[in-house]
């Protein structure tokens, strides 16, 4: 009984091996250029994907046309192993050939003489020429079997096209590979030219506009660029599996094996939403469109999470196609929501970006129903991943819309931006005016007036030297827009010294500076300072009854200046009682200086911050004014 059982048992399991037959190959090799072997090759699953040779060897292979049909999903739950033996008949020649697994992406050659291993080999599509054994395909593997010999051949295939799912092992002539690859570059010239083409594009174009926000710091531009590299990336990693195709990622195997292509579609849709989102302003004028933004950006914000995850972490890439799909189906339905809400704009600015979008929205509904419809090959013996021509026009005229109404708003900023200049100018004219005011000049000539009738020429000379170099200063200022705080503080000085001479020293004046700033590195708003020290002294300090004082205090902030102007007089609302300002003038000063600000700010991307303070004592009875300036270096 136990004899029989032990018969059994090695029929069962050593049987299979033994009667595989060798494959006797001669010199008809060279007339016949292929032999297919599927007929004499036993093939094995391993879904543990961690067998060694030696684990491999001692189990059961079954008939290759046993082998199961691989779809999407099935071709990563295991590896597939190929075991075939092959003799060479010739007395005198070395065979020399390649062998071909089919459509893999890494194939591991394993040749044995006696149960030792005399060669290994690893090839991949994906691997740059100078790291392939047969250096003008990463499909191929060469074999060399001396005469008289016969040799042992396991294979294992570990990866699949991501398209053409084939296995047939075969061995092939130098020259019918030769002759193959002719046939094959000149049937797929259009699409390696589609391809070279349109990266080229969208590479330029993604190179310009970042060139473009490097001059103008609009984030619009910033998030367009973004969306064009990733789109770049998109066609590149179809592309480049192939042997043919090479750009940057076969220089990253987790640019271009680990992550997936559904990778690239999600970063180039976020940043696309973000492009829309910042480019129609659409948080502030448009709502709806404002929470649908933001709700896709953190949807496919997670999307790309979970890809990253079941991707790079966990290599559940049977997971990742489920994902894919999901995305396909969101991003079309949401698109087609957020195109339906962009199409009640009414302006000519969202023209460009609802033809645009209409043309993405299209693009890829159309690439992916053709695809499933077979209307376009989905892939060739030369491309993995071959061009959708649907797809790739409809992008062209989606860039081309895009880029139109980038140019547009670029026309409407400098239209805005030279009605800012001219507000800009006339705020200048009007502070020149307010600078120089009657009141300003006519108490200055009658101070200079009373010292000459009181015999005090000195003085009198003195006063008029500083007066005249004040005017003078006044007028160079006012042409300029922007001066050092050194040429600022020049001028502010002589104005305070001329306005205590002319108050009879009825205040002290203040004056401190950090020593860590360089007044002449920092840079202002030409006559900025004047209005506020001179309210401080005509309505604060020259109704107050006894001596005041008046300070300029500038403190060191790091990245920005603090600029303290502070006065003990009777306070902006004891002012307004007495109707001290009855002429509307220093009011008006203020008023204008705030404007001029806002519109500098806004021309020059600063942020110029000015605080108006009310001081008031432990009875809550006013003591004066401090004004605080925040100025960036």
């Amino acid at each position: 009984m136990k004899k029989s059982i032990f018969i059994l048992l090695f029929c069962g399991i050593f049987l299979p091996t033994f009667a595989q037959k060798a494959i006797e190959i001669d010199s008809s090799l060279q007339k016949k250029e292929i032999i297919d072997l599927s007929d004499q090759t036993l093939f094995l699953l391993d879904s543990t994907k961690q067998k060694t040779l030696d684990e491999i060897k001692k189990s059961r292979f079954q008939d290759f046309q046993k082998i199961p049909d691989f779809n999407h999903i099935s071709r990563y739950l295991a590896n597939v192993w190929l075991k075939f033996r092959l003799k060479n008949n010739s007395q005198t020649d070395t065979l020399k050939a390649l062998f071909s697994a089919g459509s893999s992406f890494q194939t591991l050659l394993y040749t044995i003489d006696n149960q030792y291993i005399i060669n290994q080999q690893t090839t991949n599509k994906l691997f740059p020429d100078q790291q392939r054994p047969f250096r003008f395909d990463g499909q191929y593997l060469p074999i060399i079997i001396p005469p008289k010999a016969r040799y042992d051949f396991y294979v294992e295939i570990s990866w699949f096209s991501l398209k053409k799912i084939r296995i047939q092992p075969t061995i092939v002539t130098y020259e019918w590979e030769a002759k193959k690859k002719e046939v094959d570059l000149y049937d797929n010239r259009f699409a390696i030219g589609c391809n070279y083409a349109l990266i080229g594009i969208l590479l330029f174009l993604a190179l310009f506009t970042f060139l473009q926000y490097l001059l103008n710091r609009q984030r619009y531009i910033l998030y367009y660029s973004l969306y064009l590299f990733a789109m770049s990336a998109f066609v590149a990693w179809g592309f480049e599996h192939s042997s043919y195709g090479f750009f940057l990622l076969k220089y990253s195997s987790l640019l271009l094996i680990l992550l997936r292509q559904n990778f690239y579609v999600l970063v180039a849709q976020f940043c696309y939403f973000l492009f829309i989102g910042e480019f129609l302003a659409s948080t502030h004028t448009h709502p709806r469109i404002g929470k649908l933004n933001n709700f896709l950006l953190k949807s496919i914000g997670i999307l790309i999470v979970l890809e990253v995850l079941f991707t790079l972490i966990l290599q559940r890439y049977d997971w990742e196609i489920y994902l894919s799909i999901f995305t396909q189906v969101f991003l079309s339905v949401f698109g087609a929501l957020m195109l339906f809400y962009v199409y009640q704009i009414k302006t000519k600015l969202a023209f460009y970006i609802k033809i645009g979008s209409t043309f993405l929205l299209l693009g890829g509904i159309f690439g992916f129903i053709s695809s499933w419809m077979n209307w376009v090959p989905q892939s060739s013996d030369l491309l993995d991943h071959y061009p959708n021509v649907y797809f790739n026009a409809c992008i062209l005229l989606e860039i081309l819309f895009f880029s139109m109404g980038l140019a547009y708003k670029a026309t409407e900023v400098i239209h805005q931006k030279n009605d800012l200049e001219q507000a800009v100018s006339l705020s200048e004219l009007n502070t020149l005016r307010l600078q120089i005011n009657p009141h300003f000049l006519f108490n200055s000539l009658n101070s200079i007036k009373s010292y000459i009738i009181k015999n005090k020429t000195d003085e009198a000379a003195d006063y008029l030297t500083d007066f005249s170099t004040l005017i003078r200063s006044i007028l160079q200022k006012s042409k300029e827009q922007i001066v050092s705080l050194k040429e600022e503080l020049d001028t502010i000085l002589l104005y305070t010294k001329l306005e205590q001479l002319r108050f009879q020293k009825k205040f002290d004046f203040i004056f401190e500076i950090s020593p860590e700033i360089n007044t002449e590195s920092v840079m202002i708003p030409a006559l900025l300072l004047q209005p506020y020290i001179e309210n401080a002294i005509k309505h604060g300090l020259a109704n107050k009854k006894e001596k005041g004082t008046l300070s300029l205090i500038i403190n060191d902030l790091g990245e920005s200046i603090e600029i303290l102007i502070n006065d003990d007089g009777i306070g902006r609302k004891h002012a307004s009682e007495l109707k001290s300002n009855s002429d509307g003038h220093q009011s008006m000063g203020l008023k204008i200086n705030e404007e001029r600000l806002k519109l500098l700010n806004k021309i020059h991307d600063w942020n110029i911050r000015c605080h108006i303070m009310d001081k008031f004592d432990s009875e809550n009875k006013p003591i004066g004014t401090k004004i605080i300036l925040i100025i960036p270096k």
